[in-house]
């Protein structure tokens, strides 16, 4: 087994964790085709190859007796990795619940819109994201409703766009929803 090269890995996987991590921070979304990853899940995963080649290349480094890196490394890479998974167990705790639409139809520029909702009890609430090319989706605006109620799931919504700015319009019937109209900026 090459060991520098599974420790350049490993360090790749780590920081491309701790790098989608800061950016299940800033409230981003990924959407391949009609799938959505939220960035906790994409860094969770990054996280677990990450501890897997640390593993790999620990085991064999002891089979050939190299040195371990030094003290101060070792210290810097579990701090990096104990931030990743606090973040990505705070990210997976606040999704509990929650579903993810891409909404139908796309704007002219192939700007998409998702929609996060969330009930619990008696109150619901809601996300928009615009998603851009590249597949990366941005936070617009949220909602509040009264009852658990989701306006999306149960279809009491439009989605208009004109040229590359969208609106959506969610009617709430018996069970109100604030605010009801939510922009989508895709220029």
């Amino acid at each position: 087994m090459n060991i520098p090269v599974l420790c350049r890995l490993e360090a790749a996987c780590l920081a491309l964790a701790a790098m989608t991590a800061v950016a299940q921070l800033g409230a981003l979304l990924l959407v391949i085709g009609r799938t959505v990853l939220t960035f906790w899940a994409v860094s969770g995963m990054l996280l677990v190859a990450s501890v897997i080649l640390r593993l790999v290349s620990n085991w064999a480094a002891r089979c050939i007796d190299v040195p371990p890196f030094a003290a101060h490394v070792r210290l810097l890479r579990s701090i990096v990795a104990f931030a990743v998974c606090l973040i990505c167990l705070g990210g997976a705790f606040g999704d509990l619940g929650a579903s993810y639409r891409v909404l139908d139809p796309p704007a002219a520029n192939g700007c998409r819109a998702v929609v996060r909702e969330f009930s619990f009890l008696f109150a619901g609430r809601g996300e928009v994201y615009a998603v851009r090319f590249g597949g990366i989706g941005l936070r617009g605006s949220s909602w509040t409703t009264d009852d658990g109620y989701e306006p999306v799931a149960g279809g009491s919504y439009t989605l208009e766009w004109d040229g590359n700015d969208g609106v959506l319009n969610l009617i709430g019937g018996i069970d109100p929803v604030w605010p009801a109209v939510h922009a989508i900026p895709c220029s």
